[in-house]
């Protein structure tokens, strides 16, 4: 096959990447979709030690099957190779591969851990496969309740396999649910904690993480109590202060982390030691993201909903004050509303100081700062003119659809808080390390072809792009 063709292929035709445990079943599912025989041969250890994708028999689909991200041994190196699987091609379906259990809720509990780690991507793009049906007296229909009723995670498509399950019926599930667009991924240092975890049990480490977190949620439980005396802008500003404050209090946990346990990031230890800060910067986060939810509700309360244009000057307009009714084209906001509708608080901000002790967390007001425009003064009058000046009516201008940007601006995440920051002593080498480790790894992937007649395969080799 000649060089285009076998790219051309390759965005044709839909790319899955098989995710489970060591002994759940999936190279046992690439050998029945592809022709490969050997691949499931039982072992103490995981059978699967690097990430291979595969052409189906007859074509029409790749798999990645991947390393048991449980395996005992080379738990780092194992969860590189999921990685790099994800970041190969454009995947039109994770699915994550569970073996069939006496109890339904173990099964649950085998895509839980896999589920909640993606629940960033896109809602609908991770899939179950649950193996060795033939093993179990539960139906498809008994289970599937459980998966929503017990996960609550948006994950509807599960396919059902056994050791009768023909080829062409897999086949036909797995093309049934996968996705057109495909979704693309880029897995490197600054998410790839996000989506494995890496660290042992220690208990030291493990009680040094829960001490952390514990202090992060007594943090927040005192600011529960104390905003009960405050109202009105005063709780706009505190809201938002807070949120800032307790952004630097995980960056606070995470020194403080790794000075305590001579944390370097070097040698054999450094991903033990990544993963146990990651593990614990992921719970704080998880506490952060509630923070983030309540300061957006104020935001909604005082932001921005829709955009319309002007009928005269055809000049786009937010609403950030005022009804629905009649007013005229540039008629600003006073200087006690919203300036900025990408940082929707008010133009002179409160400023507090917070600590924390043993005692608790105490709150000071400090005093305040200016956010105005630069088109206004310090009466909140503005310098410029804007809009053609003639009267409207908000209801009946026509609507304009917001920007992607500002629509963004509305959604709740914690993605810009670092997992493991290039600050922390010795973390900007790991990091580097990482991005080394992926790249490498992406160079040597290679899509085998599906076992002919005659038993033989040939290769198809991807570049690292």
């Amino acid at each position: 096959m000649s060089a285009y063709r076998f790219f051309k292929k390759l965005s044709e035709v839909p790319y899955v990447v098989l995710l489970g445990d060591v002994g759940t079943g999936k190279s046992m599912l690439v050998e029945k979709l592809t022709g490969h025989e050997g691949m499931s041969k039982q072992s103490s250890l995981s059978v699967t030690r690097e990430t291979q994708t595969y052409w189906t028999k007859d074509g029409s689909l790749i798999i990645a099957d991947t390393p048991g991200s449980n395996a005992l041994q080379e738990k780092l190196d194992h969860n590189l190779e999921i990685a790099v699987a994800l970041n190969y091609l454009s995947v039109s379906r994770i699915l994550v591969i569970v073996k069939a259990d006496t109890r339904i809720d173990n099964v649950v509990e085998g895509v839980r851990k896999y589920a909640e780690r993606l629940v960033d991507l896109e809602e609908d793009i991770v899939g179950v496969i649950v193996t060795h049906m033939d093993t179990v007296t539960w139906t498809g229909e008994e289970f599937l309740p459980w998966i929503e009723e017990e996960l609550g995670l948006g994950i509807e498509d599960v396919i059902f396999s056994g050791e009768d399950t023909s080829y062409s019926k897999l086949l036909g599930d797995i093309h049934s649910i996968c996705k057109d667009p495909p979704y693309k991924m880029t897995i490197d240092h600054e998410n790839f904690l996000r989506f494995f975890k890496i660290n042992n049990n220690q208990v030291k480490l493990i009680k040094s993480t829960n001490r952390a977190v514990d202090s992060f949620k007594k943090m927040k439980d005192g600011f529960e109590e104390i905003k009960k005396a405050f109202s009105g802008k005063d709780l706009i500003d505190l809201l938002f202060e807070f949120n800032t404050w307790m952004d630097h209090q995980i960056l606070v946990a995470q020194k403080k982390m790794t000075e305590e346990n001579n944390f370097t990031f070097y040698g054999e230890s450094a991903a033990n030691e990544a993963g146990h800060i990651a593990n614990m910067t992921n719970q704080l986060k998880a506490i952060l993201y509630d923070i983030r939810v309540e300061t957006a509700g104020v935001q909604s309360e005082h932001g921005v909903e829709q955009a319309r244009r002007c009928p005269h000057c055809n000049e786009v307009w937010f609403k950030i004050e005022g009804c629905d009714g009649s007013t005229t084209c540039g008629n600003r906001p006073s200087q006690h509303a919203i300036i900025d509708v990408r940082d929707p608080s008010f133009g002179v901000l409160g400023t507090y100081t917070f600590k924390w002790n043993s005692t608790g967390l105490t709150i000071t007001k400090t005093g305040t700062k200016d956010i105005r425009t630069k088109g206004q003064n310090k009466k909140g009058e503005n310098k410029k003119s804007f809009g053609c000046g003639k009267s409207i009516n908000w209801k009946a201008m026509p609507l304009v659809e917001l920007p992607s940007d500002l629509k963004e601006a509305h959604r709740v995440n914690t993605d810009d808080v670092q997992l493991l920051p290039d600050s922390l002593a010795g973390a900007s080498g790991w990091n580097r390390e990482v991005d080394g480790m992926l790249k490498q790894k992406g160079k040597s992937l290679k899509t085998e072809k599906a076992r002919n007649g005659e038993g033989k395969a040939g290769s198809g080799y991807l570049p690292w792009v």
